[in-house]
């Protein structure tokens, strides 16, 4: 479980995220919605231990993020909407570093599967540099999912894959959850975010304002004969 308790992010006169509290769950794919703005990226930074300049409490499991940051690496993956990737390595070389400093057992065998998966093969070999946006997303979720972690955490990452790897990755990501992994997806783009998570929470502002489960959200829809989209913008009170 990823708890976070009355956590707050300030940036100068910004407030990022106001005091929040929360509790994510695994075996689920949650996801985290809002405008650009909410806190989302923020938030996320914080659970992943990149950004420490916060107060209150993120745990998971028994691990303390900010206080425990390289044991919480072991246990994390994470793929941001645009990621710093070493642009004079080729990707299957990146994929080979990021194994070797994960201690991945029988790594080859799973750069492969992720290779095959997310239809990196043809570009495997040639340099990061010459990757186009969406080769890029690909290697970055790529470089996440390697030795299977715990809690993973894609933030707009998203964006740019095509069709099928879309469908190849969400396949994947629900083996992870029946196998007890902590998911945890961001994405302004309410229909694909409708579609893949079992929880949804919406934030604004820097605060949760919502948190329902797809089965309530089904409900409520049917009740209100509104979509989620226009249930968000009223939550939002747009």
């Amino acid at each position: 479980m990823l708890s976070i308790k009355n956590v707050h992010i300030q940036y100068e006169t910004l407030t990022a995220i106001d005091h929040l509290s929360l509790e994510i769950e695994p075996a689920r794919i949650t996801g985290l919605v809002g405008l650009n703005g909410a806190g989302k990226s923020s938030l996320l930074e914080a659970c992943s231990g990149i950004l420490t300049d916060f107060t209150g409490s993120i745990k998971f499991g028994e691990i303390d993020v900010k206080k425990e940051r390289r044991k919480l690496k072991s246990h994390l993956g994470y793929a941001p909407e645009d990621s710093e990737l070493m642009p004079y390595l080729t990707g299957r070389e990146l994929l080979q570093m990021i194994g070797l400093i994960r201690s991945c057992p029988n790594m080859e065998e799973e750069i492969s599967f992720l290779t095959e998966m997310l239809d990196l093969n043809p570009k495997q070999d040639e340099l990061i540099i010459n990757y186009s946006h969406g080769m890029r997303q690909k290697l970055s979720i790529a470089v996440a999912l390697i030795n299977r972690p715990e809690l993973m955490i894609l933030d707009e990452a998203l964006n740019g894959l095509d069709a099928l790897a879309l469908k190849k990755l969400r396949s994947y990501l629900q083996q992870m959850k029946e196998n007890g992994h902590t998911i945890i997806l961001s994405s302004h783009i309410l229909p694909f975010i409708r579609q893949w998570c079992d929880t949804l929470i919406v934030l604004h502002q820097g605060k949760v304002i919502k948190t329902i489960t797809a089965p309530e959200l089904d409900r409520l829809e049917k009740e209100k004969g509104r979509n989620f989209e226009a249930l968000f913008f009223e939550w939002i009170g747009q």
